[in-house]
């Protein structure tokens, strides 16, 4: 699949049908000359996803622009399945991501937005082309999913990817996943959320969230029984009774984690480790 790394201009893809072009779209805000379904994120998707689909040697609208999805952004994915187009829960090359704004599809409580993957890296990160209406025609993002939204802000909800026809597989599409003990430490460091948000976003970027989770909790067990050490040093006066009496431990112990033959015998200034 070619990339599409331009703003469009002068292609039938991204004109209105009303203008002469294939687009059923609305007319985009601010509108682009040349490309009159910009701005505006569904006539960019619905014209890309049909581009990538042409085969020019095919004559006639219904060939050439097979896919007509006006409506709503975050409504395409029941637009799409009318269409007889399939769905995936992840990104899929030369597909359509499908993202809910608000509580409801209804449009009341915002449109939601659509985007194009173009490229799928082997960290598991994409890059999509898309617009946005009342902002930009024409933009390339590299977006990620550690937020388990693939990186739309919390008013967003990542409904899943159309699946485009005629791409018949995703290069690199299996990312390189992090070692569980490195994402284990994440997680404790707080980097994945909390509770079903936490499995959501783990799941959702590959991982093994029981998995992860054991890890997790075999870390944190590990940190709870880890002696505390500390280094004490002696002091005239000083014997091992007394030292062990103030860290609420034994003499024989201390002598021992110190290799101390005569725990009679202990010097001034001699550094002792003593693990509580």
């Amino acid at each position: 699949m070619k990339q599409r790394t331009k703003q469009p201009k002068n292609s039938d893809y991204y004109i209105r049908q009303v203008s002469g072009g294939l687009n059923g779209a609305v007319q985009g805000s601010p509108t682009i000359i040349g490309a009159n379904v910009l701005c505006n994120c569904v006539g960019y998707a619905n014209g890309r996803f049909n581009e990538i689909i042409n085969d020019p040697n095919l004559d006639g609208i219904e060939k050439r622009f097979k896919y007509q999805l006006v409506c709503n952004a975050e409504n395409f994915i029941e637009s799409a399945k009318r269409q007889g187009l399939k769905i995936r829960k992840t990104p899929t090359l030369g597909g359509i991501m499908v993202w809910q704004r608000g509580a409801t599809l209804d449009g009341y409580d915002g449109a939601g937005h659509v985007a194009v993957v173009e490229q799928i890296n082997a960290d598991g990160s994409i890059i999509t082309s898309e617009s946005g209406w009342g902002g930009f025609a024409f933009k390339r993002i590299k977006r990620t999913n550690l937020n388990g939204r693939w990186g739309q802000s919390s008013a967003y909800k990542f409904r899943g990817c159309i699946i485009n026809p005629s791409v018949k597989s995703s290069p690199a599409s299996k990312p390189n996943l992090k070692s569980v003990s490195v994402v284990a430490q994440e997680v404790i460091d707080g980097k994945w959320g909390t509770g079903s948000d936490r499995k959501s976003r783990l799941t959702a970027a590959g991982y093994n969230y029981n998995e992860v989770q054991n890890k997790v909790n075999e870390i944190l067990s590990k940190k709870k029984t880890a002696p505390k050490v500390v280094t004490y040093t002696v002091k005239k006066g000083d014997t091992l009774s007394s030292i062990a009496k103030r860290y609420g431990t034994t003499y024989q112990k201390i002598a021992k984690d110190n290799g101390i033959k005569n725990p009679n015998f202990i010097k001034v200034g001699q550094k002792l480790k003593i693990k509580k």
